[in-house]
């Protein structure tokens, strides 16, 4: 395995375990440990932040994007990405944005990115 895969794996698993136990924390009607793996995966390979304390609300938008664009191939309904982004907004203590909460019809940035 090279250098880079490594460093990615151990970023992942570092997330992932952090993540678990601070969701540990809260009371969620499903398991959280779906959403904390897709956010560890998007963490370790799509961004450079390497510790908890660098994720933002900014972060979060571009996980919610980026779920967005790959739904397909991710196998996640819209319901599924509504769950996950309310799960690491709570895990993360992290303010909700309008965009993550509003899955009404006339919220054209979900729709128009849901093709």
């Amino acid at each position: 395995m090279r250098n880079s895969s490594l460093q990615k794996e151990q970023v992942y698993q570092e997330f992932l375990t952090e993540l678990m136990e601070s969701s540990s924390e809260h009371k969620f009607h499903t398991s959280p440990s779906k959403p904390v793996r897709l956010f560890s995966m998007y963490i370790a390979n799509y961004t450079s932040i390497k510790k908890i304390q660098q994720i933002d609300q900014e972060c979060v938008k571009a996980f919610f994007s980026y779920l967005l664009k790959n739904h397909k191939r991710l196998s996640l309904s819209l319901s599924d990405i509504k769950k996950s982004i309310k799960t690491i907004v709570l895990i993360l203590g992290i303010e909700e944005d309008e965009c993550f909460s509003d899955f009404s019809l006339s919220n054209t940035c979900i729709w128009n990115n849901l093709k």
